[in-house]
């Protein structure tokens, strides 16, 4: 457990460095700040320690001191979203992932694009099931009203060639 120690703290001083925060203002504290500079450093410790050495929630959690690990589940769907968006954030992430040695490749970002791409073709699949479903309950609705026209012309209307 001594060696996880001396891991996170190597990554705590890199992610400081980088992220230009102190080491001390990153770990959580009673009446802990939350200014920009804070966040991209602890979401970008929280989503080195998850993704690329295997950490738990609840390992990350005990880390920077959150009291639940909900915040770190948090933490990690705003990286996705900041990853893509923010190239300010991805330069801290790339840089960080640099000076420990992990790097990102071309088949990673690949692997994300696909991911991607069939998460878009399981919507599109979706909504052609949702549209087809509406599309026969109109046919029906319509065949439904046209027997109704036919059933009313009969027996309203005098047919004129009798």
């Amino acid at each position: 457990m001594k060696t996880m120690k001396v891991l996170e703290k190597k990554i705590i001083g890199i992610v400081s460095d980088v992220c230009n925060v102190s080491e001390g203002r990153i770990i959580r504290r009673k009446g802990a700040r939350r200014s920009a500079n804070l966040v991209v450093a602890r979401q970008v410790l929280v989503n080195m320690l998850w993704r690329n050495f295997n950490y738990t929630n609840f390992m990350v959690r005990d880390i920077l001191k959150y009291k639940n690990h909900a915040s770190i589940v948090h933490c990690r769907k705003m990286h996705d979203q900041d990853h893509e968006f923010n190239p300010e954030y991805r330069r801290y992430y790339n840089k960080v992932a640099e000076k420990l040695g992990v790097y990102v490749n071309d088949e990673d970002q690949e692997a994300m694009k696909n991911t991607n791409l069939s998460r878009k073709l399981e919507t599109q699949e979706k909504d052609i099931v949702k549209y087809k479903d509406l599309w026969l309950l109109e046919k029906s609705q319509r065949e439904k009203y046209q027997q109704e026209l036919i059933t009313f012309k009969k027996k309203y209307i005098p047919n004129q060639y009798n």
